[in-house]
């Protein structure tokens, strides 16, 4: 990656009266605390935590935020490619990301480090482009999406989703199919599966026990769902 796509990464806080521009860079604004009310040409939403407004060179821009809220603004030559042919605006990005842009805040309020901020705009760049990036979603389903990846080693029952996103069943199924593009148990098996892969190469938990922190008890059942799932057994890719 060139250096030369990230122009710079900043901390900024806005004010509540509207303003308006546009610029001959793109720039992307992460809040880290509180709502921003944003309009990219006709395309409006009040953003928070985990969501993301992409605004691309030349657009015109109009923004407003609690004074007390928090942002993070990356400003960029070049876009990575999935962000560059995304149709929508505004995005919701991963948890790792947002704990990232967490870390970035903490590390440029520390201190002034330029060969440490050169890495940092390199690994966030590449987070970037790593993102598979969905339109913002309805909070019901974040609410939901929430609960799942607190709740990956219980049994996740369809009644109690319906509970957490305050529908009936029917109507929580088809909402969440509509906003994530798959099934509940679709999403719930890539979450425990991309899951149980990093424990197992990032960490030194028994294969046991991180079966049991994605929700199986029974470790051969796992071990035959995670060589089904990645073409791979577990072992595979133990430390």
């Amino acid at each position: 990656m060139s250096l030369s796509k990230i122009i710079n990464l900043s901390v900024r806080s806005y004010v509540q009266k509207m303003r308006s521009h546009k610029h001959h860079y793109h720039q992307l604004v992460l809040p880290l605390q509180g709502i921003i009310d944003i309009d990219i040409e006709g395309s409006r939403e009040n953003i928070g935590v985990q969501r993301c407004a992409i605004i691309s060179a030349g657009k015109r821009h109009s923004f407003s935020a609690d004074e007390n809220a928090r942002f993070l603004v990356a400003d960029f030559n070049e876009l990575p490619s999935n962000i560059n042919e995304q149709p929508h605006c505004f995005v919701t990005i991963s948890s790792p990301l947002q704990d990232f842009i967490y870390f970035i805040e903490q590390q440029l309020k520390f201190e002034y480090q330029p060969i440490i901020e050169t890495h940092i705009n390199e690994l966030f760049y590449q987070l970037v482009a790593a993102q598979k990036l969905l339109p913002n979603i309805d909070a019901r389903i974040i609410n939901v999406i929430d609960y799942l990846n607190s709740k990956l080693a219980d049994v996740i029952s369809l009644e109690k989703l319906a509970d957490v996103a305050c529908l009936s069943k029917s109507q929580y199924k088809v909402l969440f199919k509509q906003q994530m593009g798959t099934t509940t148990g679709q999403y719930i098996l890539a979450l425990r599966m991309t899951k149980a892969r990093a424990l197992l190469t990032h960490t030194d938990t028994p294969v046991a026990i991180i079966a049991e922190k994605v929700g199986y008890q029974n470790l051969p059942a796992f071990s035959r769902r995670f060589s089904a799932y990645f073409g791979q057994s577990p072992r595979h890719f133990t430390r």
